[in-house]
């Protein structure tokens, strides 16, 4: 029974330890806002610069995952080459062995006023400042440092209460022959990989080691596999998080992977061949908690060493296993993989989240934009096996539609600045227009499709309007794509131009098709599809406005409500580049 609740108290201790890490690591985000990612997206092909901001971002968040995510993610929306991102990963690696070395100070006894420094006193000090900030905060900030400080109280506490657990197992036989075939270096490696599998996290599976070390049963020969396992497990969560992402994500996640993984070959060549021909003296000593920290450390510092010159290497090697997929005839097949950035764990990460958000957006609009396209090639050339693929953009716009609504709806319940709620809200209205957009690109394409199964032509006249109203409305969804990207007012303004054109346009084709209609130069049925095209027309350019009223909110803080509002500002601002617009617009689609 005793040995039941001594184990019940060392998972509990484990548990602190890994919910303090991820209380520091979330809250440490929270407080650097966007500018880890910024840091990152700065880095350039310097790979010193690189692994140097993989150490101290890692060393900043205490999770080398959660830059390993970050990383992927950033490669995954193509703002991060992936050959800048593999010192980054290297990095990444070097700095998580920082916990291991803080949770060695667990073994410090302290003596007189040293013992106010040990973390058995720091501890209960860490949570009861962190309460007080928490409960006396008058602002978020506030409250976050308090719960990152509680963080700190909490790992320093986990750590306390499973050495103090472990210390008592001693006398365990099982535990002994457990650790005794632990060194075989395959069991070894293979055991050190599932737990930080099991629990996320090369810092908490050295730290389990470490306090196991207390038993005086761990000895060098069963710790160095386990150590070399984990640098291995630890590269479950960056697989993860490349699942279904682009090929360059798994590229990077591989990288993580391949790293470790030839590291961990070399430790285990060069040891166990020196230990077969010549032998360690200490081979079967205990070993201590700060030697497995030295040891975790060493591994990640001499891995990188060795490596590092060969980054051009590693990325050719992940190419060569992650190969190019073979071109399809409709690219539009790939919409899966930009779903992949949608990734739960990126919704914790607001500035990446809204950039990953954004390319989810453009594909959509992408898919929408190849859809009115191929209806105009429909209609002038018609081809029935087509058919099935204006079903499937649109059907994949609608499951994109679907998917980043409910992602976005998820950043709305993270902590976010004043400009990332604003640029988020922008980005629901935006996402909702796209999906208009889909949706009456393709009712474009339904029209065609019902003209020609009820084999009605267009007059030359009716053909010509609509060529022209098509080029219009081309247009304004490129312009639309262009603005999403590179948030430039003159998209703004050419979208606001292309609006009022296209009013006055249409309004005088449809007077002139009435006239038509009068003179019996077309019949009434064509002629209630050409009006119908019209129709939908409208409503398409009427969607490119919202969204470049919604993406002008969030690029100038500005609240349009209403068309009106918006044109008026613009024209107050704007007044001799919009007419400039105009009478481009009067030259290129009147004609």
């Amino acid at each position: 029974m005793n040995i039941l609740i001594s184990f019940i108290k060392l998972f509990g201790g484990i548990a602190l330890l890994i919910y303090g890490m991820k209380l520091l690591s979330s809250n440490l985000k929270k407080i650097s806002g966007s500018k880890l990612e910024q840091i990152l997206i700065s880095v350039t092909d310097n790979k010193f610069k690189g692994l140097l901001i993989g150490i101290l971002m890692t060393v900043a968040t205490q999770s080398s995952a959660a830059t390993t995510v970050i990383v992927v993610g950033l490669v995954n929306a193509n703002i991060l080459k992936l050959k800048n991102a593999i010192p980054i990963i290297m990095g990444a690696n070097i700095g998580t062995t920082m916990t291991s070395q803080i949770l060695r100070l667990t073994a410090i006894a302290g003596t007189s006023w040293l013992s106010l420094f040990t973390p058995e006193t720091l501890a209960p000090i860490f949570i009861l400042i962190g309460l007080l900030l928490i409960e006396l905060s008058k602002n978020k900030k506030s409250e976050t440092i308090g719960q990152m400080v509680i963080g700190i109280g909490l790992l320093f506490t986990g750590m306390i209460t499973m050495v103090n657990i472990a210390s008592s197992f001693s006398d365990l036989p099982i535990l002994s022959e457990i650790l005794s075939k632990l060194s075989n270096p395959i069991l070894g490696v293979i055991a050190g990989a599932l737990i930080t599998l099991l629990v996320q996290s090369s810092a908490a599976t050295v730290g389990i080691l470490q306090a196991l070390s207390t038993t005086g049963l761990t000895t060098y020969s069963s710790a160095i596999p386990i150590i070399l396992g984990q640098n291995i497990g630890t590269c479950g969560t960056s697989i993860i998080s490349s699942i279904g992402g682009t090929k360059n994500a798994k590229r990077a996640a591989a990288v993580h992977l391949y790293f470790n993984l030839i590291g961990t070959i070399i430790f285990l060549v060069f040891i166990y061949s020196y230990q077969y021909l010549v032998g360690f003296s200490f081979w079967e000593n205990s070993i201590g908690m700060g030697e497995i920290a030295n040891f975790h450390t060493l591994f990640n510092v001499i891995s990188t060493i060795i490596l590092f010159p060969f980054t051009g290497l590693i990325e050719n090697l992940t190419i060569i296993t992650i190969k190019e997929k073979n071109q399809k005839d409709d690219e539009d097949d790939d919409y899966l993989s930009v779903l992949a950035m949608l990734d739960e764990r990126v919704s914790n990460i607001p500035s990446l989240a809204i950039i990953n958000s954004t390319k989810v957006i453009e594909k959509m609009g992408i898919l929408a934009e190849k859809n009115f396209r191929k209806s105009m090639e429909l209609l002038r050339n018609f081809d029935s096996s087509q058919l099935e693929k204006f079903q499937a953009r649109e059907d994949a716009i609608d499951r994109l539609d679907k998917e980043i609504a409910a992602f976005l709806v998820k950043l709305w319940n993270q902590d976010l600045s004043e400009q990332e709620s604003i640029t988020i809200t922008s980005l629901f209205k935006i996402e909702d227009d796209y999906e208009k957009v889909g949706d009456y690109a393709y009712e474009f394409s339904k029209i065609i499709e019902n003209m020609h199964e009820s084999n009605l032509k267009l007059s030359e006249y009716a053909y010509n309007d609509l060529e022209k109203i098509y080029n219009i409305i081309e247009d304004a969804i490129l312009a639309t794509q262009q603005l999403l990207k590179e948030q430039n007012l003159n998209s703004v303004i050419e979208i606001q131009a292309l609006k009022e054109f296209f009013s006055l346009q249409s309004q005088k084709y449809k007077n002139e098709h009435i006239s038509r209609l009068k003179e019996g130069k077309c019949n009434v049925e064509t002629g209630i599809a050409f009006l119908e095209l019209l129709t939908v027309s409208e409503k398409l350019i009427d969607h490119c406005l919202n969204i470049s009223i919604s993406t002008l909110n969030y690029m100038t803080n500005k609240h349009f409500i209403t068309e009106q509002e918006f044109r008026k500002d613009l024209y107050e601002t704007n007044t001799e580049i919009l007419k400039d617009k105009l009478n481009e617009c009067s030259h290129k689609y009147a004609i």
